[in-house]
């Protein structure tokens, strides 16, 4: 279990007199990640109130949805994997329905039932060697998800003993999406929700859109370049977040659900789009896919737009970006 650090304020440089809104910014640690919310409001005490709000939220899906807690509804569903259905609340059953969908569209790009890969790349990363060919192929037989079945009466069903579901590449967006929905009902307009990289802006930064920077995946302190959202969420993968280098290769998180090893097509995937959950979800795929066909899937969806760094450091770029893009030299 993480342990929330406490919750702190930073009060940018605005104007604080009288009736003027200001920029506020809290963090805790959630979902293995920090956790910013800023919002735009004329009182402190009612922005800091409201942020507390969206970190419960955020709180009460990962209680939902970690694997890491033994009561959750993913944990109950990977003990019951060959054995019979789970039961699960309505958040985790939209939660699975949508990786499913999205596993579907990439054919299987992104893998709802990647657990027990993720499990065996986890302890190489500890231990700094990848694991071996033999242990590879034997994950890889748990890992399909055509053998994942959802019933909205029945619950949720893992055909195979030691099969699990894991929802790390979808389920901090769907956090971010249900605690912005929590402070548009309070009737916040201009905010934003960033976990770890899983972001969702809502209106404007003083009358102005947005600009959010996106890292440089190969140097750690700059950014690549900067865009400018409004009303929309976004979502970066890349191999520079959880790697280890083993004689001179370097072995990343996202893994190929078809080959079991690190995809080595891209450096970074950035997707843009309407909500959280499919920004995330579909940042994995086409990370996943590489660069061929990780573009023809974004071209296919409606409202989605995207930046490919291949493994070259080559940028692959839709044409909605363009005019609200900007590169670092």
């Amino acid at each position: 279990m993480i342990k929330v650090l406490s919750l702190f304020l930073i009060l940018l440089a605005f104007p604080n007199f009288s009736g003027a809104a200001s920029l506020f910014k809290y963090h805790q640690v959630l979902m293995g990640t920090v956790v910013e919310v800023t919002l735009i409001d004329e009182s402190e005490k009612e922005a800091q109130k409201a942020a507390l709000q969206a970190f419960q939220e955020i709180k009460r899906i990962e209680q939902l949805m970690s694997q890491w807690i033994e009561s959750s509804d993913i944990s109950q569903i990977n003990r019951s994997a060959g054995k019979g259905w789970r039961k699960v609340s309505p958040q985790t059953m939209e939660v699975i329905k949508t990786a499913q969908k999205i596993s579907e569209l990439s054919e299987g790009g992104f893998d709802v039932t990647v657990g027990p890969l993720v499990e065996l790349w986890r302890r190489a990363r500890e231990k700094g060697i990848p694991p071996s060919n033999e242990g590879v192929k034997r994950s890889l037989n748990l890992v399909n998800f055509k053998e994942l079945s959802v019933d909205s009466e029945k619950g949720v069903y893992l055909r195979k003993e030691g099969m699990s579901v894991d929802l790390g590449g979808i389920a901090k967006g769907y956090a971010v999406d249900k605690a912005f929905e929590r402070l548009r009902n309070l009737g916040y307009k201009n905010l934003i929700i960033n976990a770890g990289g899983d972001l969702r802006a809502g209106g404007t930064k003083f009358d102005q859109p947005w600009t959010i920077g996106i890292q440089h995946p190969r140097e750690s302190q700059k950014n690549m370049a900067k865009v400018s959202i409004s009303d929309e969420a976004i979502a970066t993968s890349g191999d520079y977040e959880k790697f280890f280098i083993h004689e001179d290769k370097r072995y990343h998180h996202i893994l190929n659900p078809k080959d079991g090893f690190p995809t080595d097509g891209c450096q970074s995937v950035t997707i843009i789009g309407k909500d959280g959950m499919t920004t995330d979800g579909f940042a994995t795929a086409v990370f996943v896919l590489g660069p061929e066909k990780g573009y023809a899937l974004c071209q296919k969806l409606e409202r989605v737009e995207c930046l490919i760094v291949d493994k070259e450091g080559n940028r692959i770029l839709s044409p909605g970006l363009k005019a609200r893009i900007s590169f670092t030299p």
